[in-house]
């Protein structure tokens, strides 16, 4: 795998699941303002599989972009 592939999908993992919690947090409707908690342990887990899923579907359809864009195959590996 290519270390710009790692890259993308670690980078959009962070943020991915920064801005799930980021809305789970809201979903729960404090009244007194924003506080920032964690879901429990099942649920964090539903919620980082989902961000990992959809962080490796970026870093592929990215690759697949830039391929296209410089004449290669879009699936090609280098």
């Amino acid at each position: 795998m290519k270390k710009e592939t790692i890259i993308i999908t670690g980078a959009s993992f962070a943020i991915g699941l920064a801005e799930a919690l980021i809305y789970y947090n809201m979903g729960k409707g404090e009244k007194e303002g924003f506080s920032l908690r964690l879901p429990p342990g099942r649920e964090l887990a539903k919620t980082a599989g989902v961000v990992i899923a959809t962080s490796v579907l970026t870093a592929l359809l990215t690759l697949g972009i830039e391929n296209g864009l410089k004449g290669k195959p879009v699936w090609a590996k280098a």
